[in-house]
């Protein structure tokens, strides 16, 4: 009986014909479905014709339908002929029509008659193989390995899917595209040799990067066990599995990353760190690794520096009226410090590139001092510490200082060396901009006496600080409306009251079973007052500062919160995560 052999990327499957029609396409109801960019929703139908044999009929497809490699609305199938479809073959194999005319075979041309030889043996070897087992429409996923099947669960769940695995170039650390994008329709086969399994760890490394494309990821973990490694994905500030591959297929990918990022791929048991970049539908992403030795190998963690998934100026952070006014005012002075405190991962860095834009940088001159550099800023000299040659915040910023800056970001405030130095640049002209790791904007204040430096300088230099936390938003798609607890009543009616209804995460496919889709910023600005300073020039206490901030505009991070919470776009549980005590 006459069947159809489908190739792909992922290997080979069989579909029997019945003399019912066979759809190809994009759509899950057709008969052959897999979801790539290169068929139509409904691209092409094998059905009987006239004759009683077979025949290929385009449905009017945007890409078009080949038979043998020329573009056809209709053509009669003979045995061997192959349908294809960007990456997918499709080859119409019937082993009676060679068994009828044996002599035939010898009539044909010698490519002809090794194809129709091929064919029927490879027809028979099928038939073997299939013969104990149930025949099933092929789909993507029927083709995969298990690591496959999960990530493409991920990948799949993205309501938007601007490109693909295929459309992937990897870039090295020097620029140079090291793997290009195969979106033209190269295929690649699977296999035990050197050149095939290089080929995996590729594909499988690309399919990483297109997860944390569609999935927001902000890092890529894979974890080295006793047999396999796990790849874990940070999505929207929490990890979530992703796959589980071999040992060896995980050492593969990390030589893969190693020669990205031009380091030692001997090394097994030294901390190495490195970058690279991938470009994709003409977008650069940028990408920052750590590699550390663990008790079963290496373990790999990629930073996904993408600034599309980032604000980047300030009216897209999503402050409240009054604190965009007074974050704006300070962006423009010619002097004072601003800090922005929180912990790793908050946001701090992309809110002050935000304020840093507001900065007219033709007329002024910029300086930044990271560590990294992160994200690019035009117009702006950007400068990364070396800790191993002994050049660290405070040595750079001394330097700097002698570069006539007007506008000054120092990455953070680590050591009393670079506090002193920040203060002090601030109070002789310059603006300078930093952050600091403390819990909220009083926090801040403490800090910087907690360093040492002394508190006539951390009253009179100190302009503003803003504390932030990031948190999740429900996913709108299947949150939940619930009336509200008395608890949450009573804690919501300091700020708000009269609240009928506040929302719960439920989880689908569309937020990966989660609840939660994206996140934004919760933000607690305090400015530096007359009121507040005479505090800080005194021996200050938290309960002072306070007292000093009666009558001005002031919301903590959980009042900015509970805001979230009213307005539908968080939920209570999130916010006491993220802010509790912040009150």
């Amino acid at each position: 009986m006459a069947f159809l052999e489908v190739k792909t990327p992922r290997g080979i499957t069989k579909v029997q014909l019945s003399r019912t029609p066979v759809t190809v396409g994009r759509l899950s109801e057709n008969a052959i479905n897999f979801n790539d960019d290169g068929l139509s929703r409904r691209q092409c139908v094998v059905e009987p014709d006239p004759t009683g044999g077979w025949q290929v009929r385009d449905l009017q497809s945007r890409n078009g339908t080949k038979l043998n490699g020329q573009k056809v609305f209709v053509g009669h199938l003979s045995n061997g002929d192959t349908i294809r479809i960007g990456p997918v073959a499709i080859r119409y194999i019937n082993p009676e029509e060679v068994a009828a005319n044996p002599v035939g075979i010898g009539a044909l041309s010698p490519q002809a008659a090794r194809r129709a030889r091929e064919s029927a043996a490879e027809a028979q070897d099928l038939s073997t193989i299939d013969a104990d087992s149930r025949v099933m429409n092929v789909t993507a996923e029927e083709s995969q390995t298990g690591y496959e099947r999960t990530l493409m669960r991920i990948i799949e769940s993205a309501p938007e899917k601007p490109f693909g695995e295929e459309d992937i170039g990897l870039v090295d650390c020097r620029g140079v595209t090291v793997h290009h994008a195969t979106a033209s329709g190269v295929t690649r086969k699977k296999g035990k040799g050197g050149g095939d399994e290089s080929a995996e760890s590729i594909r499988l490394f690309r399919l990483l990067l297109l997860a944390c494309f569609r999935a927001r990821a902000t890092d890529l973990h894979v974890e080295p066990r006793q047999e396999n490694a796990i790849i874990r994905l940070r999505v929207d500030g929490l990890m979530m599995p992703a796959a589980e591959v071999s040992g060896d297929l995980a050492r593969r990918v990390l030589g893969v990353v190693k020669i990205l990022c031009q380091i030692d791929t001997s090394l097994k048991v030294a901390v190495q760190d490195g970058h690279f970049s991938a470009m994709a539908a003409g977008k650069r992403v940028d990408y920052r690794v750590s590699l550390t030795p663990a008790v079963n190998g290496q373990k790999l963690v990629v930073r996904v520096l993408d600034s599309g998934n980032s604000p980047t100026r300030m009216h897209e952070l999503g402050l409240l009226p009054w604190q965009y006014e007074k974050l704006r005012a300070m962006s423009v002075r010619d002097a004072g410090l601003m800090l922005a405190t929180g912990p790793t991962g908050s946001g701090k860095t992309t809110t002050i590139y935000s304020c840093l834009r507001e900065i007219d940088l033709d007329t002024r001159n910029g300086v930044t001092i990271e560590d990294p550099v992160e994200y690019y800023l035009e117009g702006c000299t950007q400068i990364p510490i070396d800790a191993k040659q002994g050049h660290g915040f405070g040595q750079i910023l001394r330097s700097v200082l002698r570069q006539d800056p007007d506008v000054i970001f120092v990455g953070e405030i680590r050591d009393a060396e670079t506090a002193t130095v920040a203060t002090q640049a601030s109070m002789t002209g310059h603006l300078v901009f930093s952050t600091v790791h403390a819990r909220d904007t009083i926090g801040a204040i403490f800090r910087l006496l907690d360093l040492g430096v002394e508190s006539y300088l951390v009253a009179n230099a100190l302009g503003m600080t803003i504390a932030q936390r990031l948190i999740r938003l429900l996913c709108p798609a299947c949150r939940k409306g619930i009336r509200p607890t008395s608890a949450q009543t009573l804690k919501m009616g300091r700020q708000i009251s009269g609240i009928p209804e506040i929302y719960i995460p439920q989880g689908c496919s569309a937020c990966l079973g989660s609840g939660y889709h994206g996140r934004r910023a919760l933000f607690e600005l305090m400015e530096i007052t007359d009121r507040v300073r005479d505090v800080i020039l005194r021996k200050p206490t938290i309960s002072d500062i306070k007292q000093a901030l009666e009558g001005d505009h002031f919301v903590s991070l959980q009042g900015f919160g509970i805001q979230l919470v009213a307005q539908g776009i968080t939920s209570m549980d999130e916010v006491d995560r993220v802010a509790s005590g912040d009150s």
